[in-house]
């Protein structure tokens, strides 16, 4: 050997890895699980604000809702299907507002059924019949009805909703 040449530095052993986070993992650990706990409760308030309970509708105002939708689908309606749709709609509302089978009965045994009790007025009886008259022409004869018709029987059922029957007889 020559006695000149530089003695190489020592070999160290290869270390393991280094931590570069600035913060204890038990503490990163702790801060991650209340970041997710804070953000659960956060969407779970905005879904109970989003989705809050709706007052249901009365039997009155889901009648005249559907009523409304019929009215929005008027232009070019098939008589029969209107008819019908008129009719459930009206029977619906009756059967919940005064727990009578209006849905279950044919108009002649709806009518009937009325006629002897007092649930409603006179003026009401008749806005009924004419009601259900017209519909069952629409839903049974067939009868064909343009728009103005179609118009003037959603109205009749409206008003019977609403309680303002008529009892007069529908011009033809």
């Amino acid at each position: 050997m020559n006695p000149a040449s530089p003695t190489p530095a020592p070999i160290h052993d290869i270390v393991g890895p280094v931590w570069f986070w600035p913060y204890p993992l038990w503490l990163t650990i702790l801060v991650g699980l209340l970041a997710l706990i804070l953000l659960g409760g956060i969407l779970w308030g905005l879904r109970k604000l989003l989705v809050r309970k709706k007052t249901p509708l009365t039997p009155g105002q889901q009648a005249l809702a559907g009523l409304d939708l019929l009215r929005s689908r008027i232009a070019g309606a098939e008589p029969y299907q209107f008819g019908v749709s008129v009719s459930d709609v009206v029977r619906r509302y009756i059967q919940s507002e005064h727990g009578l089978q209006a849905t279950k009965q044919t108009s002649l045994e709806f009518l009937e059924t009325i006629g002897v009790g007092d649930v409603f007025s006179e003026n009401e009886k008749a806005g009924i019949a004419i009601l259900l008259e017209r519909t069952d022409l629409l839903k049974f004869a067939r009868a064909e009805a343009g728009e103005p018709e179609m118009l003037d029987l959603l109205e009749t059922a409206v008003r019977l909703v609403r309680g303002e029957v008529q009892s007069e007889k529908p011009k033809k």
